[in-house]
């Protein structure tokens, strides 16, 4: 593999996204504090690209954001590091990248994912990032969790070691109820531990538990309690009565009242 290349100003119109980004979203906010950024003080890193069969046409290899910034600035064109057609342009996306770009661990586990799809071994892979195998096997590991859960290890909204106990609870709907729990409270690894394993003991009950709420929540009219009103006589929502702190005597003389009032 070849990693010559050289530098030039290359228009942004001549420059096409590869099919897969190893970044998977961009941040509007900081794609604006970007640009502002290289408006106030240029480019300080440029963008790879690699050289196709058209004279006049470059597919990115990394640097998006920047590439971004520089069309929300309306600039024509872009400083880049170009590099010849038979580069391994999975390679120096995931190198640049990995040790600049700041990707999440989903975005790495993307990552690693493509060298494992072109058959190269864990501890090959391990070697091309500078990582240890347990590292990639990890990041291999993301790829196997449901989608709930790479979605919040993707946002930062839970961490790896507790989205990988999550992944325990079958229950959907219950595995996303305790992840929401895990992001809103900070739940560590140990509590979320105990959460699994109180699942696992009886997770027949907290499916029955919902389904039981679940049905409330759908037949609410029939769940609602109905008292007599000591007044009236009337049968009202307990929802809709009301408690009075009276002595004895007070109490008895003002039923007496109310049902005075009432046969009048």
């Amino acid at each position: 593999m070849t990693t010559d290349y050289h530098e030039t100003d290359l228009p942004l119109a001549q420059i096409a996204e590869p099919p897969h980004m190893l970044r998977d979203s961009i941040d509007p906010q900081r794609l604006g504090e970007l640009a502002d950024s290289i408006a106030a003080e240029g480019l300080h890193q440029r963008i790879g690209v690699q050289e196709t069969p058209h004279p006049d046409c470059y597919i990115l290899i990394f640097g998006h954001r920047r590439q971004l910034a520089h069309g929300l600035l309306g600039r024509a064109t872009i400083p880049a590091r170009v590099y010849p057609h038979d580069a391994d342009a999975v390679l120096i996306a995931a190198s640049e990248n990995l040790n600049r770009e700041q990707l999440t661990p989903m975005e790495e586990a993307g990552a690693v994912a493509k060298f494992v799809a072109r058959g190269e071994s864990i501890a090959g892979i391990a070697r091309l990032f500078r990582h240890s195998p347990a590292w990639v096997t990890g990041r291999m590991q993301l790829l196997m969790l449901p989608d709930d859960l790479q979605r919040a290890v993707h946002h930062g909204e839970v961490s790896m070691t507790v989205a990988d106990l999550l992944r325990d609870v079958t229950d959907d709907e219950h595995r996303v109820a305790l992840t929401d729990e895990a992001r809103r409270n900070g739940a560590s690894a140990a509590t979320v531990n105990i959460w699994v394993a109180t699942w696992r003991a009886d997770p027949a009950r907290y499916a029955h538990n919902r389904a039981t709420v679940e049905e409330i929540r759908q037949n609410r009219e029939k769940f609602i309690l109905h008292v007599e009103c000591e007044g009236c006589k009337a049968d009202v929502a307990y929802g809709d009565t009301r408690a009075f702190r009276l002595c004895g005597p007070c109490s008895e003389a003002l039923a007496r009242e109310l049902q005075a009032e009432a046969g009048r």
